[in-house]
């Protein structure tokens, strides 16, 4: 089992679960949603490198895909606190987070190769991100569907992370 991957596929579960379960679908609930990804990627990854006593984890699995999600989350919580339309903040700062997971899973897919089941589990998260970016920022959807798609996207990478997690190596 791939703890690192297993771990953030909870992450994606998590925000999927409170995005699919809450009545309301608005900017608020966006942003959070957005701060609350940020900070369980983030710990999930933390925790995994901590309780990593072989230290098989590479810099390039573990560090990388972080940055975005780091980066959007403070932002998220700044956006929350200010006079910013919550609705523009979450379309741009959901942008933001798909570039950034398309450039480092693809970066991740080139390090690790992409015939390998890391690279193959890199390349189909881009591809889900990169389509996601094109609904965040390239069609102009109502509130209620684009929070939708955003918790839609996180069902399907936590689908995905988690058979990726359980599959063995060959």
């Amino acid at each position: 089992m791939n703890w690192l991957i297993a771990t953030r596929a909870v992450s994606h579960a998590i925000v999927a679960a409170v995005i699919t379960f809450n009545q309301v679908h608005n900017g608020e609930l966006g942003l959070t949603s957005l701060a609350l990804f940020g900070i369980l990627y983030f710990s999930a990854s933390l925790g995994t490198y901590l309780l990593d006593r072989r230290k098989k984890l590479t810099s390039t699995s573990l560090g990388l895909p972080l940055i975005a999600p780091i980066l959007v989350s403070t932002l998220a919580v700044i956006a929350g606190t200010t006079n910013l339309s919550q609705l523009v903040a979450f379309r741009w700062l959901t942008g933001l987070l798909m570039l950034g997971f398309v450039i480092t899973e693809l970066m991740v897919a080139k390090k690790v190769g992409r015939k390998t089941l890391e690279g193959r589990e890199a390349v189909i998260t881009a591809v889900a991100s990169a389509i996601m970016l094109g609904i965040a920022l390239g069609i102009d959807v109502g509130e209620v569907p684009l929070i939708g798609f955003f918790g839609a996207y996180n069902a399907i990478l936590a689908v995905h992370l988690g058979i990726s997690a359980a599959t063995p190596k060959k």
